[in-house]
């Protein structure tokens, strides 16, 4: 016993005195770069981190994650440095710094090192956990399926939709909307990107679809929990896993092997006729490439990037209009003087009020509420160190950049004292901020293909809403809480009565 202890105690030294040199050569380098410090997070633990790792594991079981990141902000400032399981990290929320890590033509910053490795087992390599030339590759595979053409046409919505009216509760009584979004959403993603429904709303998956959600969400979750342990990622289980990851791609190649032979008539067919599927995602990348591997990983990766994502941002704009009476009401004016209009995209787009409501529920209650980029090769961002919080900061190779979209949506330095409430108007008169105080989406190079279709499907959708039911009513006293794993959504669900317009 005594000998195991000699070793640990001796193994913790070494990591103690390598700790303090590589502190006092990056002191030395970031000096030479006219660089200081930002504050330092106060560690109980200020070699491993695990305090900090442990406080924040806590509040994600608490689904009090995104408070936590406020409640350090509001401590510490815009910018400071912490240590999670021994990798230094710099939390900013600075648009200056913002802008700098998300710049198209800043290679200084990526994801790759973080992701791949951990990722790669379960949706390979794509747009998600790749940099570079790969990145490049997987980018212009997506890009076409989202051309305004391809995702104008809400006939196949307003089929799926009007299910879920026929389905919900009607009378007035309490019931959880949440649930049948998200089956909307998995119904309309399938179609989006397989060109078929998975059957959650008619009740009548395929046969093949059998185990694959819950497969889905295991390796998903699998992802980010490797993430999370860093270096310690070797502590998750990884049989359960496997299996996960197994079923999902066994699941994703019934898709990818359809369009491979779809690929192969087509290319056999000299009419010149146009794709019949150009509206589906998997088979308008099968038109650029028949690799097998590269098309399911990035059919993975796409169904990782729309899981929910729609989905929890219509039930966050439903618990806005539920618990706020008066925009509700102003809302439903807007939708009724449309009138018997069609609701084709551009209608859609010139609704000023439903635009601003989806603006600031954006703002208020992200999707996407935090992203993580690790440093590439050494690098300085612009400001946050120093007494003041003004000068540069030196970012060693491996240091990642922590940001909190949610923590700088809501900073009272952008928008005033009221930036805790819910105000559609403030988006009038041309109030516009910086696209690096405003992040819905990311920016630059990475930022969402997917926006204009999320936002037009959900103004498809509320506009639906309010033209079908003269009141929506909130069904739970609980504040929002932030449920928060790759995207966020409310822990609550969205608890409401209906109440049938005619």
């Amino acid at each position: 016993m005594s000998a195991l202890l000699l070793i640990l105690v001796t193994a913790i030294s070494i990591v103690v005195a390598y700790r303090v040199y590589l502190t006092q050569a990056l002191q030395l380098k970031a000096r030479r770069a006219g660089c200081q410090p930002a504050t330092r997070y106060k560690h109980k633990d200020p070699i491993f981190g695990l305090d900090i790792f442990l406080k924040m594991g806590n509040a994600m079981a608490k689904n009090q994650s995104l408070v936590e990141h406020r409640r350090r902000y509001d401590t510490y400032g815009h910018t400071y440095e912490a240590i999670s399981l021994g990798s230094r990290v710099i939390f900013s929320i600075h648009p200056e710094n913002l802008k700098v890590v998300w710049s198209k033509n800043n290679t200084d910053w990526g994801i790759q090192p973080l992701r791949l490795h951990n990722m790669a087992p379960f949706c390979g390599t794509g747009f998600i956990t790749v940099d570079g030339p790969e990145w490049k590759q997987s980018h212009a595979l997506l890009k076409p399926a989202f051309h305004k053409s391809n995702i104008s046409d809400f006939t196949s919505l307003e089929e799926n939709l009007r299910i879920v009216f026929d389905q919900i509760p009607k009378d007035g009584s309490k019931f959880d909307l949440q649930p049948w979004i998200f089956k909307l959403y998995l119904d309309m993603n399938g179609l989006f990107l397989f060109g078929e429904s998975i059957g959650m709303l008619s009740g009548a998956p395929p046969v093949h679809t059998e185990g694959f959600l819950d497969a889905f969400q295991a390796g998903f979750n699998g992802c980010g929990l490797r993430i999370a342990l860093g270096p310690l990622n070797f502590l998750m289980p990884k049989g359960s896993w496997l299996r996960a990851c197994k079923k999902t791609h066994k699941f994703a190649d019934v898709y990818v092997d359809r369009a491979l032979e779809y690929r192969e008539k087509h290319h056999l067919t000299q009419d010149g006729q146009a794709p019949p599927k150009q509206y589906t995602l998997l088979y308008n990348m099968a038109q650029q490439t028949g690799n097998k591997s590269v098309l399911r990983d990035q059919i993975v990766q796409a169904m990782m990037a729309s899981t929910e994502t729609t989905g929890s941002l219509i039930s966050n704009i439903v618990h806005v209009l539920a618990n706020n009476p008066p925009v509700f009401a102003a809302l439903r004016a807007e939708v009724l003087a449309v009138g018997e209009e069609a609701l084709d995209f551009n209608r859609l787009g010139r609704m000023e009020y439903l635009q601003n409501v989806i603006t600031e529920t954006l703002r208020l209650y992200p999707v996407f509420p935090q992203n993580i980029r690790v440093a590439l090769k050494d690098t300085i961002l612009p400001t946050g160190g120093g007494l003041g919080g003004t000068a540069p900061v030196f970012a060693p190779a491996g240091t990642l950049f922590d940001t909190s979209f949610a923590a700088l949506h809501r900073d009272k330095n952008i928008w005033g004292p009221d930036a805790d409430e819910f105000r559609a108007s403030r988006w009038n008169g041309g109030f516009k901020p910086t696209r690096f105080e405003y992040m819905p989406f990311g920016a630059g190079l990475r930022q969402c293909l997917a926006q204009e279709k999320a936002t037009m499907e959900a103004s498809y959708i509320i506009t639906r809403m309010l033209q079908e039911f003269k009141d929506i009513k909130s069904e739970d006293d609980r504040p929002y809480q932030a449920q928060v794993a790759l995207t966020a959504k409310n822990a609550n669900g969205c608890l409401v009565s209906l109440t049938p317009a005619t």
